[in-house]
This record gives C-alpha cells, structure tokens and sequence, in this order.
C-alpha cells in the first residue's frame, strides 16, 4: 500500500499555498475550457433526456444543473453537469494516453463544493488540481492497449480525490473514499467501437461514483484497503498486471500532471486531430479542388487505426460516428478548411461532398510510429492531375508542446456559447471569464456556479 498511502498523504496534506504558480493559472485555463464546452454540449443528443429523467427524479436541491438551472442531489448533478462536459468529445485530454481529466473531477467538484457551501477559490483549485493529478498520475501508470475506457476507470479515482478534499475528510476517511469508489469504477471501449451515447456518459458515472464514495465515507462506510496494488487491486484486476510504479511517483507533490494535458482545438476524439492538423496544413499550404482528390491515405499507430480509422459509415448516432471518424474529418477539414462544432451536427455529418470525399480516405497502420501515439501521422494526396501534397505531424495543436494561450481559450469559449442552446449576455460571458481568470480570489466557488445558470 505504498502508493496509496504517499497519494492519500499529498491529498491530506497539499494546501493552496504549496502548488506552483503556474499549475494553478494552467488550471485556471482548463477550467474555464472544460465549462465552455459544458455550455456548448447541453443541447446535444442525449443531455436533454438525461438532464428531463434527473429532474423527474427530484431530490434534495443541493446542487445546480448548469446551464438547463434547477438543483437536485449532488451526485445527480455531478451526472449530469458531467454528460454536457463530454457530450461533444471538445474537452481536455492527456494525449500520452488518451483519456480525458476534467469531465469526472470537475463536476464532481463543482457538485460538492456547492452542497457544503463556502469553498474558497483556493480551497477549489487545490481540490481540482489534486484530482486531475491522480487521474493523469493513474492513466500514465497503464502499459495495456486502450480496452478499459481510462477516462472513467482512472477518472473515478479523481472524482472521488476531489469530493474527499472539498469535504475534508480525514486520512481515513480519504483512504475509504477511494476504496468505495473502486467498488463501482468502470467504463468500456465497445461502446466506442459501436458508436453507443453511452460512451459520453461513462465519465459522468465515474463523477457521480465520486461524489456518492465520499459521502458514504463520511457516514463510516469502509471501502477496500490496498486499492490500487493488492491481489485484485486496481492495476492487476483491471490492467492485468501491466503497470509502472514511476509515473504514480515521479515528482509527487513538486510536478503536477494536470501540465501534460491537452486543449483541443476540435471537438472530435483526440485520436483525430493529428490527420486533421496534417490535412489542415496542406491547405493552408496549397489551394486543392476537393472534386479532384482521387485518394487521401493517413498513417497513423496500430491503436489509432484501430479505434477511429475505419471507413465512415453512419449508425445510431451520426454525431458519435462522425466525431470518432478519420475519413470523416479529414475529408471536412480538406473541403471546407477547418472543423468545427457545426461540422457534427446532423445535416453536416450527411453532406453528399463530404461523404464522398470521406470514402476516398484510407487509414494505415504505420508500424514505425509506436502503438499507442496518438500524436504522430502522416498524409498523403493524390490528385486527377497526378500530382500529390504530402505533410508529417508529430506534435498537435493544443498539447503541452504546442499549447494554447488563455486568449485562444477564451476565443474557443466564446465559440462554444454562440453555439449553446441556451444564449448567454456578454457581460455574463465577460464577467464569468474574469471570474475564472481570478478564481484564488474568489471567497466562495457559488459566485461561480451562478454564472452557469
């Protein structure tokens, strides 16, 4: 139980005055990130539903559900504030194993800190900071192909983390929380591969796991003890042994992982927007009629490949298609230079054009790029006029190494409210940027939660 007990001592122990200066404004920026695409996602298929069945149920009004307004049990709003957050896969992810941080720790944060009632700006960055760490520190640690969705098998952890910290529970009772929540983390790739809503919601369980393993912790429930290396612990049950020690470790307390993650420039899977920044590229380069591309072939890792490289094909849910679809967005970023939220709505995801084209694009498996990289690939055009454009990508828009500033956060917020269903005020926009922008000196995290109304 050595690296439960150093993680449950961090998350004791870590005040704000002991993060680093620039994890708390990296955090800031991935904050107000997470809830534009949360205001941008509300009305997207499968919220509305789930926000109407969340509010039949009823409940004690502890908590808000953003943007729709109405409080129902913390747990519930973590469920459902969660489901917008990933609803247009637009939100964060830690590219070195794709996962995403914030849509399980933030809204169970959020939920939490509202319920109990003046939690400081400060105590909530410290709390949101500490959870995001755990998921990253947990998805880094797994050595195994993408099976388990690690977004909400890892990210159950850091809900939990963050619930246990607004509350401030002990040492004990912090240990509980997180073997209670073992006891119901989840999430599966199939529903990927399938094309299932459910996949948005996978997190939003784990954020809802989260929030309830804290409060029964609070009342005295016990949960497992050597939660992550015991014989049926988290990393031999569920990664079958294939786990390293380091990245759990490595700069515990000094580093804080929530650095690693990624801001996505598209709202579709990450493991999309290497072929897209490659096809973007070319075109800004040269000036291609798409009615003359006779064959577009993307290299990319065997996982890639594997999980959003196969030929397009409408099922169920066209948004769920289209946003886990190379040929897809490729062939939307070649025809009309950029892809946007509009580029997944339904009589987008259907155009004749971009159909076509998208069954002109073939996804390979490129066995010099490693497995699991998502941030390499490579393009090549072939033109009716045999000539061929051709671009190599091995750092995307967004990640650490090519990050954004708050300014483009901002830009890419404002986006996400003009697409909302619900309108916002621009002074309620400005004022809610600055309220993130200065969110250590907020004295209570209700100023903004109401923003979010």
């Amino acid at each position: 139980m050595e690296i439960l007990s150093k993680l449950i001592s961090l998350l004791e122990e870590t005040e704000f005055d002991d993060l680093p200066h620039e994890a708390v404004e990296n955090e800031k920026k991935f904050i107000l990130d997470s809830l534009g695409v949360a205001i941008a996602g509300s009305s997207a298929p499968g919220c509305k539903e789930l926000i109407s069945l969340v509010k039949e149920w009823g409940g004690k009004p502890e908590a808000t559900v953003m943007i729709y307004g109405g409080k129902v049990p913390s747990p519930l709003a973590a469920l459902a504030n969660s489901t917008m957050m990933h609803a247009l896969d637009f939100d964060d992810t830690l590219d070195e194993r794709p996962l995403h941080a914030h849509v399980s720790v933030l809204p169970a944060a959020l939920a939490v800190a509202e319920a109990k009632g003046k939690v400081s700006g400060k105590d909530f960055l410290t709390a949101v900071i500490l959870g995001v760490d755990l998921v990253c520190r947990l998805g880094l640690a797994v050595r195994r192909p993408l099976s388990w969705i690690r977004t909400a098998t890892c990210g159950s952890f850091g809900a939990a983390a963050v619930a246990a910290k607004i509350l401030g529970l002990d040492r004990e009772k912090m240990l509980n929380t997180l073997g209670i929540v073992y006891s119901q983390t989840s999430g599966n790739a199939q529903c990927l591969i399938d094309g299932g809503l459910v996949k948005r919601m996978q997190p939003a369980f784990s954020a809802k796991a989260g929030v309830i393993s804290a409060y029964l912790a609070q009342r005295g429930i016990t949960g497992a003890r050597d939660v992550f290396e015991g014989e049926h612990g988290f990393f031999n049950l569920y990664e079958r042994g294939e786990w390293d020690r380091g990245p759990l470790l490595d700069g515990l307390g000094e580093r804080f992982e929530g650095g690693r993650l990624s801001i996505k420039p598209f709202p579709s899977c990450r493991m999309t927007h290497a072929a897209i920044d490659a096809a973007l590229e070319i075109t800004s380069r040269h000036k291609i009629d798409p009615m003359k591309i006779k064959k577009v072939t993307v290299f990319v890792s065997k996982m890639v490949k594997e999980m959003v490289g196969s030929p397009f094909r409408i099922r169920t849910a066209p948004q769920v298609d289209a946003q886990f679809s190379i040929p897809y967005t490729v062939a939307v970023a070649l025809i009309r230079g950029d892809v946007s939220l509009e580029d997944f709505q339904g009589p987008a995801v259907k155009d004749a054009t971009v159909q076509e084209l998208a069954r002109k694009v073939e996804v390979l498996a490129d066995p010099k790029i490693e497995e699991k990289n998502i941030r390499e690939a490579s393009i090549l055009i072939e033109t009716r006029d045999n000539l061929s454009y051709s671009h190599k990508v091995s750092a995307i828009k967004g990640s650490p190494q090519k990050p954004m500033s708050f300014e483009e956060c901002m830009d890419k917020f404002n986006k996400c409210v003009r697409f909302g269903e619900v309108k916002m005020g621009s002074e309620k926009v400005s004022a809610l940027i600055d309220c993130v922008g200065h969110l250590e000196d907020v004295e209570d995290i209700n100023m903004l939660i109401r923003f979010l109304s």
